[in-house]
């Protein structure tokens, strides 16, 4: 499955109330650990991919609080860095992170990547 596939999927399970939720959104949630576990990199153009169609802000927040925060560690912190230099709308979604459990090498790559642009 190419990238802008789950994609969209992500953004339409997402989109949906707890209430209309299906087993889509389950699978959905396994895809994303199995990406983040397997393949970070792959989870990272899936949440770049998700930022070319998505703007609601309550959904970029489920994004930031969710897959984004849950892929960054110190084996993906060089290619965060790198597209939050390359994308002004990658580096306000870490805005959104909470990392304060980080080890402190980490911490500090992240305070100087997000600086005030906390949410």
């Amino acid at each position: 499955m190419s990238i802008p596939e789950p994609a969209s999927a992500w953004v339409e399970q997402y989109s949906k109330s707890d209430r209309d939720r299906d087993d889509n959104f389950f699978v959905m949630m396994d895809y994303e650990r199995e990406m983040r576990e397997e393949d970070p990199d792959k989870a990272i153009d899936l949440i770049v991919e998700i930022l070319k169609i998505e703007s609601n802000p309550a959904l970029l927040a489920l994004l930031a609080a969710g897959p984004l925060e849950d892929v960054i560690s110190m084996e993906t912190i060089d290619r965060i860095e790198r597209e939050a230099l390359a994308d002004k709308r990658f580096h306000d979604l870490l805005g959104g992170v909470w990392y304060y459990r980080a080890s402190d090498e980490l911490k500090a790559r992240l305070d100087a990547l997000v600086g005030e642009n906390r949410w």
